[in-house]
């Protein structure tokens, strides 16, 4: 899923996700309005890509944030 929204370190990031959803789990109250299941995690999944495909502009092949747009033009 990391992969398909443009992530190049989606297993390490992945990895993080997991513990985050496991410690959550574990540590807030079992009420009903907490949802950890597996539309909940691909709603965050894909909320992070969007994110992502905001805050980097494509040139060719090569994909850059704009802050380091910002400080090429500046060169």
């Amino acid at each position: 899923m990391l992969s398909s929204e443009g992530f190049k370190y989606g297993k390490m990031i992945s990895n993080k996700i997991v513990v985050l959803y496991q410690l959550m789990t574990q540590q807030l109250s079992k009420q009903d309005h907490y949802d950890f299941g597996l539309r909940a995690i691909k709603s965050v999944l894909t909320c992070a890509g969007a994110i992502r495909r905001e805050t980097t502009i494509d040139f060719g092949l090569d994909k850059i944030d704009k802050k380091d747009k910002e400080s090429i033009k500046e060169a």
